[in-house]
């Protein structure tokens, strides 16, 4: 039996089923006594009962759509938005953490980079070598702060009891904080100074103007003493003493421990001054040296030379090393 066949067996016992079951049905409704039977009855429940669950499927879904009645899936949505939303806020959060940082750290290097350059001052005071750069680092430490100079000048006056006299007028504007802090400044610098005039207010355009006086005392001897000029001098003569090239000093790579002392030449130029060569050897290198000259990687001066041999002074000058003669002086 094929497919086709079975279809058609199929159909006909359904139709002979309905031809035999309809006119019974018919006859039993216009009796009355259609429904008398059980399976009539179980037919009809079941009908009744998937009538209400319909129903009751419908008003549940209509309260569902109106927000009458939170489902899981509702509230997994709204889970779901507020997750979104709280990411979201944790992140303008982090941006947020990450800009202030950003702006503390600045804060920071700022405040240090003020501090060192106040540092620097309190250091200088009261030299006169500070004193003859005096507007020009308070001008710089002003435009640190941005702060705008009205004036700044600064007036000698007669001496007083040994002392050097002098009067700094200066008249700025900026913000509150940056005026306030400039005159802080001033006082810690100026610690034995005399305020004579100080004046702080709010101008109309909302920048506050700080305009002050201040009578300043100098030692008068300060500029002979290791606060002063000399110190700054030394230090200079000492970066050009550290500044030196290897090309020099003689010998730069040799100790003068390894040197051995072989002759000496004098110069037959024509000039004032006689001139007088010192031979050195270190190893298979020979080298002429003179007084004032560096040498060794000890950096040894050359001072002078006599019978027992060339003198060597420390970085000071002093005498400190004898390179004696290889054999008998020349």
């Amino acid at each position: 039996m094929n497919r086709h066949e079975l279809k058609n067996l199929v159909m006909r016992k359904c139709v002979s089923v309905l031809s035999i079951a309809w006119p019974q049905a018919d006859f039993l409704w216009r009796n009355g006594s259609l429904f008398h039977s059980v399976w009539a009855r179980v037919g009809r429940g079941c009908f009744v009962a998937g009538l209400c669950v319909l129903c009751i499927w419908g008003v549940w879904q209509t309260m569902a759509t109106a927000g009458w009645i939170q489902t899981h899936r509702m509230q997994w949505q709204q889970m779901a938005r507020a997750q979104v939303t709280q990411q979201a806020e944790q992140a303008l959060q982090r941006a947020k953490f990450k800009a202030l940082f950003l702006t503390h750290a600045q804060k920071i290097e700022a405040l240090l980079e003020y501090q060192s350059q106040v540092d620097e001052l309190i250091l200088a005071w009261p030299n006169s070598a500070f004193r003859m750069q005096l507007i020009h680092r308070l001008q710089q430490l002003a435009q640190t702060k941005n702060l705008h100079i009205v004036q700044m000048k600064f007036t000698p006056l007669p001496d007083e009891q040994g002392f050097e006299v002098g009067t700094l007028d200066f008249s700025l504007k900026g913000s509150q904080s940056a005026t306030l802090a400039y005159w802080q400044s001033l006082n810690q610098l100026f610690q034995n100074g005399i305020w004579p005039k100080l004046t702080w207010r709010l101008l109309p355009m909302g920048e506050y103007a700080l305009e002050g006086q201040i009578h300043l005392l100098w030692d008068a001897d300060d500029a002979f003493t290791d606060a002063g000029v000399e110190l700054q001098e030394a230090s200079r003569v000492m970066a050009e003493k550290k500044s030196l090239s290897l090309d020099a000093r003689a010998l730069p790579d040799h100790s003068v421990a390894q040197m051995r002392l072989v002759g000496a030449v004098q110069s037959l130029t024509a000039s004032q001054q006689t001139l007088f060569w010192t031979l050195v050897q270190s190893g298979q290198q020979t080298s002429a040296v003179k007084p004032g000259q560096y040498l060794g990687i000890e950096n040894r001066l050359v001072l002078s030379l006599d019978a027992q041999g060339l003198w060597l002074g420390d970085e000071f000058g002093q005498p400190s090393s004898l390179l004696a003669w290889e054999k008998v002086p020349p």
